[in-house]
């Protein structure tokens, strides 16, 4: 069984799949590093910076469908990849999508303190940021909001969202 956690970037992905894998004992993916790595790079910024974002896209659905065989695993799956042609379908099949929901303006608190390392946000203004992630996450959210599985994640701990989703590794 493959659980996808989908969402903007910012919202907590990886924390969550992080520890919801550990819980379970099952394999912890992060699909964007396993993209860097398919491509030899540092970093998603490196891949966007040197290839572009199509390269990245294309590299991006190679990541989701090697793991199409996989065992037991918890993805955090990049922001975009579910927005992205099939992918979101792609996903549903290969497994169960769970959204991480968050308000534009709680994202916004979050990626101030990352807004570094993110290569679509690099430089922009507290002002400027909300309005980029309140646009995008409304392009987005048609996508997010089809996944099985929706949480509320607004000013709840990533150690509480892990808790609430434990029962999705629960086998039959």
């Amino acid at each position: 069984m493959t659980l996808f956690l989908v969402g903007f970037m910012g919202c907590g992905k990886s924390t969550v799949a992080r520890g919801l894998a550990e819980l379970a004992g099952w394999e912890f993916v992060d699909l964007d590093r396993r993209v860097c790595q398919m491509a030899g790079a540092e970093d998603v910024a490196e891949i966007f910076a040197t290839r572009g974002e199509e390269e990245f896209r294309r590299l991006e659905r190679e990541a989701i469908e090697s793991l199409a065989f996989s065992g037991n695993a918890v993805v955090a799956t990049g922001g975009g990849a579910p927005c992205v042609g099939d992918n979101m379908e792609r996903l549903m099949a290969l497994g169960t999508t769970v959204y991480l929901k968050m308000s534009p303006l709680a994202l916004r608190d979050r990626l101030l303190h990352v807004r570094v390392v993110r290569p679509k946000i690099v430089g922009k203004s507290p002002e400027e940021l909300l309005e980029y992630v309140t646009e995008l996450l409304a392009e987005r959210e048609p996508y997010y909001s089809r996944a099985r599985v929706v949480v509320d994640c607004d000013n709840i701990s990533s150690r509480v969202i892990v808790a609430r989703l434990k029962y999705l590794t629960r086998q039959p």
